[in-house]
């Protein structure tokens, strides 16, 4: 299978290259979305695997391009990314592509990755060859309907021949008129959805296999059939003799009578049931693996990060001017001497317990996160100085007056919030580690600001 790979680093695209090779495909390797749009448009690849972010033309954009293409069989478009945000992911599937590497580039999931397309790519190309056998039956068939001069011994054959064929193509088959009528049921049909020809002939395929909610799709689909649209791919969920559904791509397209005018159409379904569980299981684990890549394992909170993330973002936002956040580092009081009298497992319940609070206690918009050993983080985009002190006296009172098997538990709060003259996300922290300090000397359980004229100074 040939592969085109678009990658601009030169040390990625040559482990790329190797490793696809070393897997048994045909590579062409360039190093922009450019020179693949070029390559594309001259040569056929069913498979394309593309840098996000490149000079010029990106992947998204690449993607875009073969997508709007039409005129040869399905492309199957990875990304390969150090993108992982929720937010990243949505935009690239909603801009066409199927599937996702990481980098750094690992090579069992690339060879996971790549068989999963191989899989889709040899579906969509056995439906492609079942729709062009019965496209070429159906022009057949036409062609000899028109010879009038035909013998009606010779058109019952040819009638026999084409309905010999219709019953043994391995694709379910079904044809119909303008009001969703069927008029013929083949094999596979009956192998598919469990109805036996007789149940089904003269009934409307709304009163069988198609479910309510598909109901006006179908009748919209059937209608661009009836203009004589050809080759309309769509996924359905169809329903069973049996009460079962299935997931089916089906193709449809037009049936012309002797005169040229559209008579009804054909539908011919491959059931791809397997096909979407397995790519639920796949986003399942996917989302499972993100969680994981960004939750911390004790406290259930945002790890350090996914907190350095967010903390990023919203620092990005508010030197463009929309908006301003706060940021509040608390402590917890002698944690190290609780550790010592009761135990580390004692510890791990503290740590969970405060973290609990945060959760419970905290703003709606807000990021909790452990930022390292027994201090933990509150991130606040939107809140101004003022209203950060008073969520984090808040948090100081919920933990003062948690209940635990041990010893009253206490913490100390630093406060700070974003100032223009920052140039770093960490100059935030620092201030809320400085102010975090400043409660500490003040005797612990305590909230405290950094006063305006260190601020700077602490940054």
């Amino acid at each position: 299978m040939r592969v085109l790979i678009a990658e601009d680093d030169g040390v990625s695209r040559l482990v790329l290259r190797k490793a696809l090779e070393d897997l048994g495909y045909t590579v062409h390797a360039v190093k922009d979305g450019t020179g693949a749009w070029e390559a594309f448009q001259k040569e056929s690849f069913p498979l394309v695997i593309s840098d996000w972010m490149m000079p010029g033309m990106d992947g998204i954009e690449l993607c875009r391009r073969i997508r709007s293409r039409s005129g040869r069989g399905y492309v199957y478009f990875i990304l390969l990314t150090a993108r992982d945000t929720r937010e990243d992911r949505l935009h690239a599937i909603e801009s066409g592509a199927d599937d996702f590497l990481s980098k750094p580039l690992d090579r069992a999931e690339l060879a996971s990755r790549l068989s999963v397309a191989r899989r889709i790519l040899d579906m969509e190309q056995r439906l492609r060859q079942a729709n062009e056998e019965l496209a070429r039956q159906k022009e057949e068939l036409e062609l000899k309907t028109q010879a009038l001069e035909m013998s009606q011994e010779m058109i019952q054959q040819a009638n026999l021949r084409f309905r010999e064929l219709f019953d043994n193509v391995p694709v379910a088959c079904f044809t119909f008129d303008a009001e969703g009528i069927i008029y013929e049921w083949n094999r596979a049909a009956t192998n598919l959805y469990g109805w036996q020809e007789y149940e089904v002939l003269s009934q409307s395929m709304f009163h069988t296999i198609i479910t309510p909610e598909n109901e006006e799709a179908m009748r919209n689909i059937i209608s661009q059939v009836m203009d004589g649209e050809k080759n309309i791919t769509v996924e359905h969920v169809d329903r069973c003799r049996d009460g079962s559904r299935r997931h089916v791509l089906r193709a449809l397209f037009p049936l012309h009578g002797a005169s040229g005018e559209v008579v009804g159409g054909i539908c011919a379904s491959v059931d791809i049931t397997q096909r979407v569980q397995y790519e639920r299981e796949l986003r399942a684990l996917n989302e499972r693996l993100e969680s994981l890549a960004f939750t911390d394992a004790l406290t259930g909170l945002y790890n350090h990060r996914a907190l350095q993330d967010r903390l990023a973002e919203s620092f990005n936002l508010a030197r463009d001017g929309k908006g301003s956040f706060s940021f509040i580092l608390l402590d917890i009081d002698h944690f190290k001497r609780f550790n010592d009298t009761y135990g580390h497992q004692a510890g791990d319940e503290v740590l969970r317990l405060v973290a609990q609070v945060l959760r419970e206690h905290s703003p709606p918009d807000s990021v909790t996160a452990r930022y390292g050993g027994e201090e933990l983080a509150v991130l606040l985009p939107g809140f101004s100085l003022d209203e950060a002190i008073a969520v984090a006296e808040g948090l100081r009172c919920a933990i003062a007056e948690a209940k635990n098997p041990y010893r009253q538990i206490t913490a100390s709060f630093g406060v700070a919030e974003y100032k223009p003259y920052m140039h770093a996300p960490s100059e935030v922290v620092e201030v809320a580690d400085a102010a975090l300090y400043e409660a500490k000397r003040a005797g612990r359980n305590c909230v405290r600001p950094l006063p305006s004229e260190k601020q700077q100074e602490a940054a």
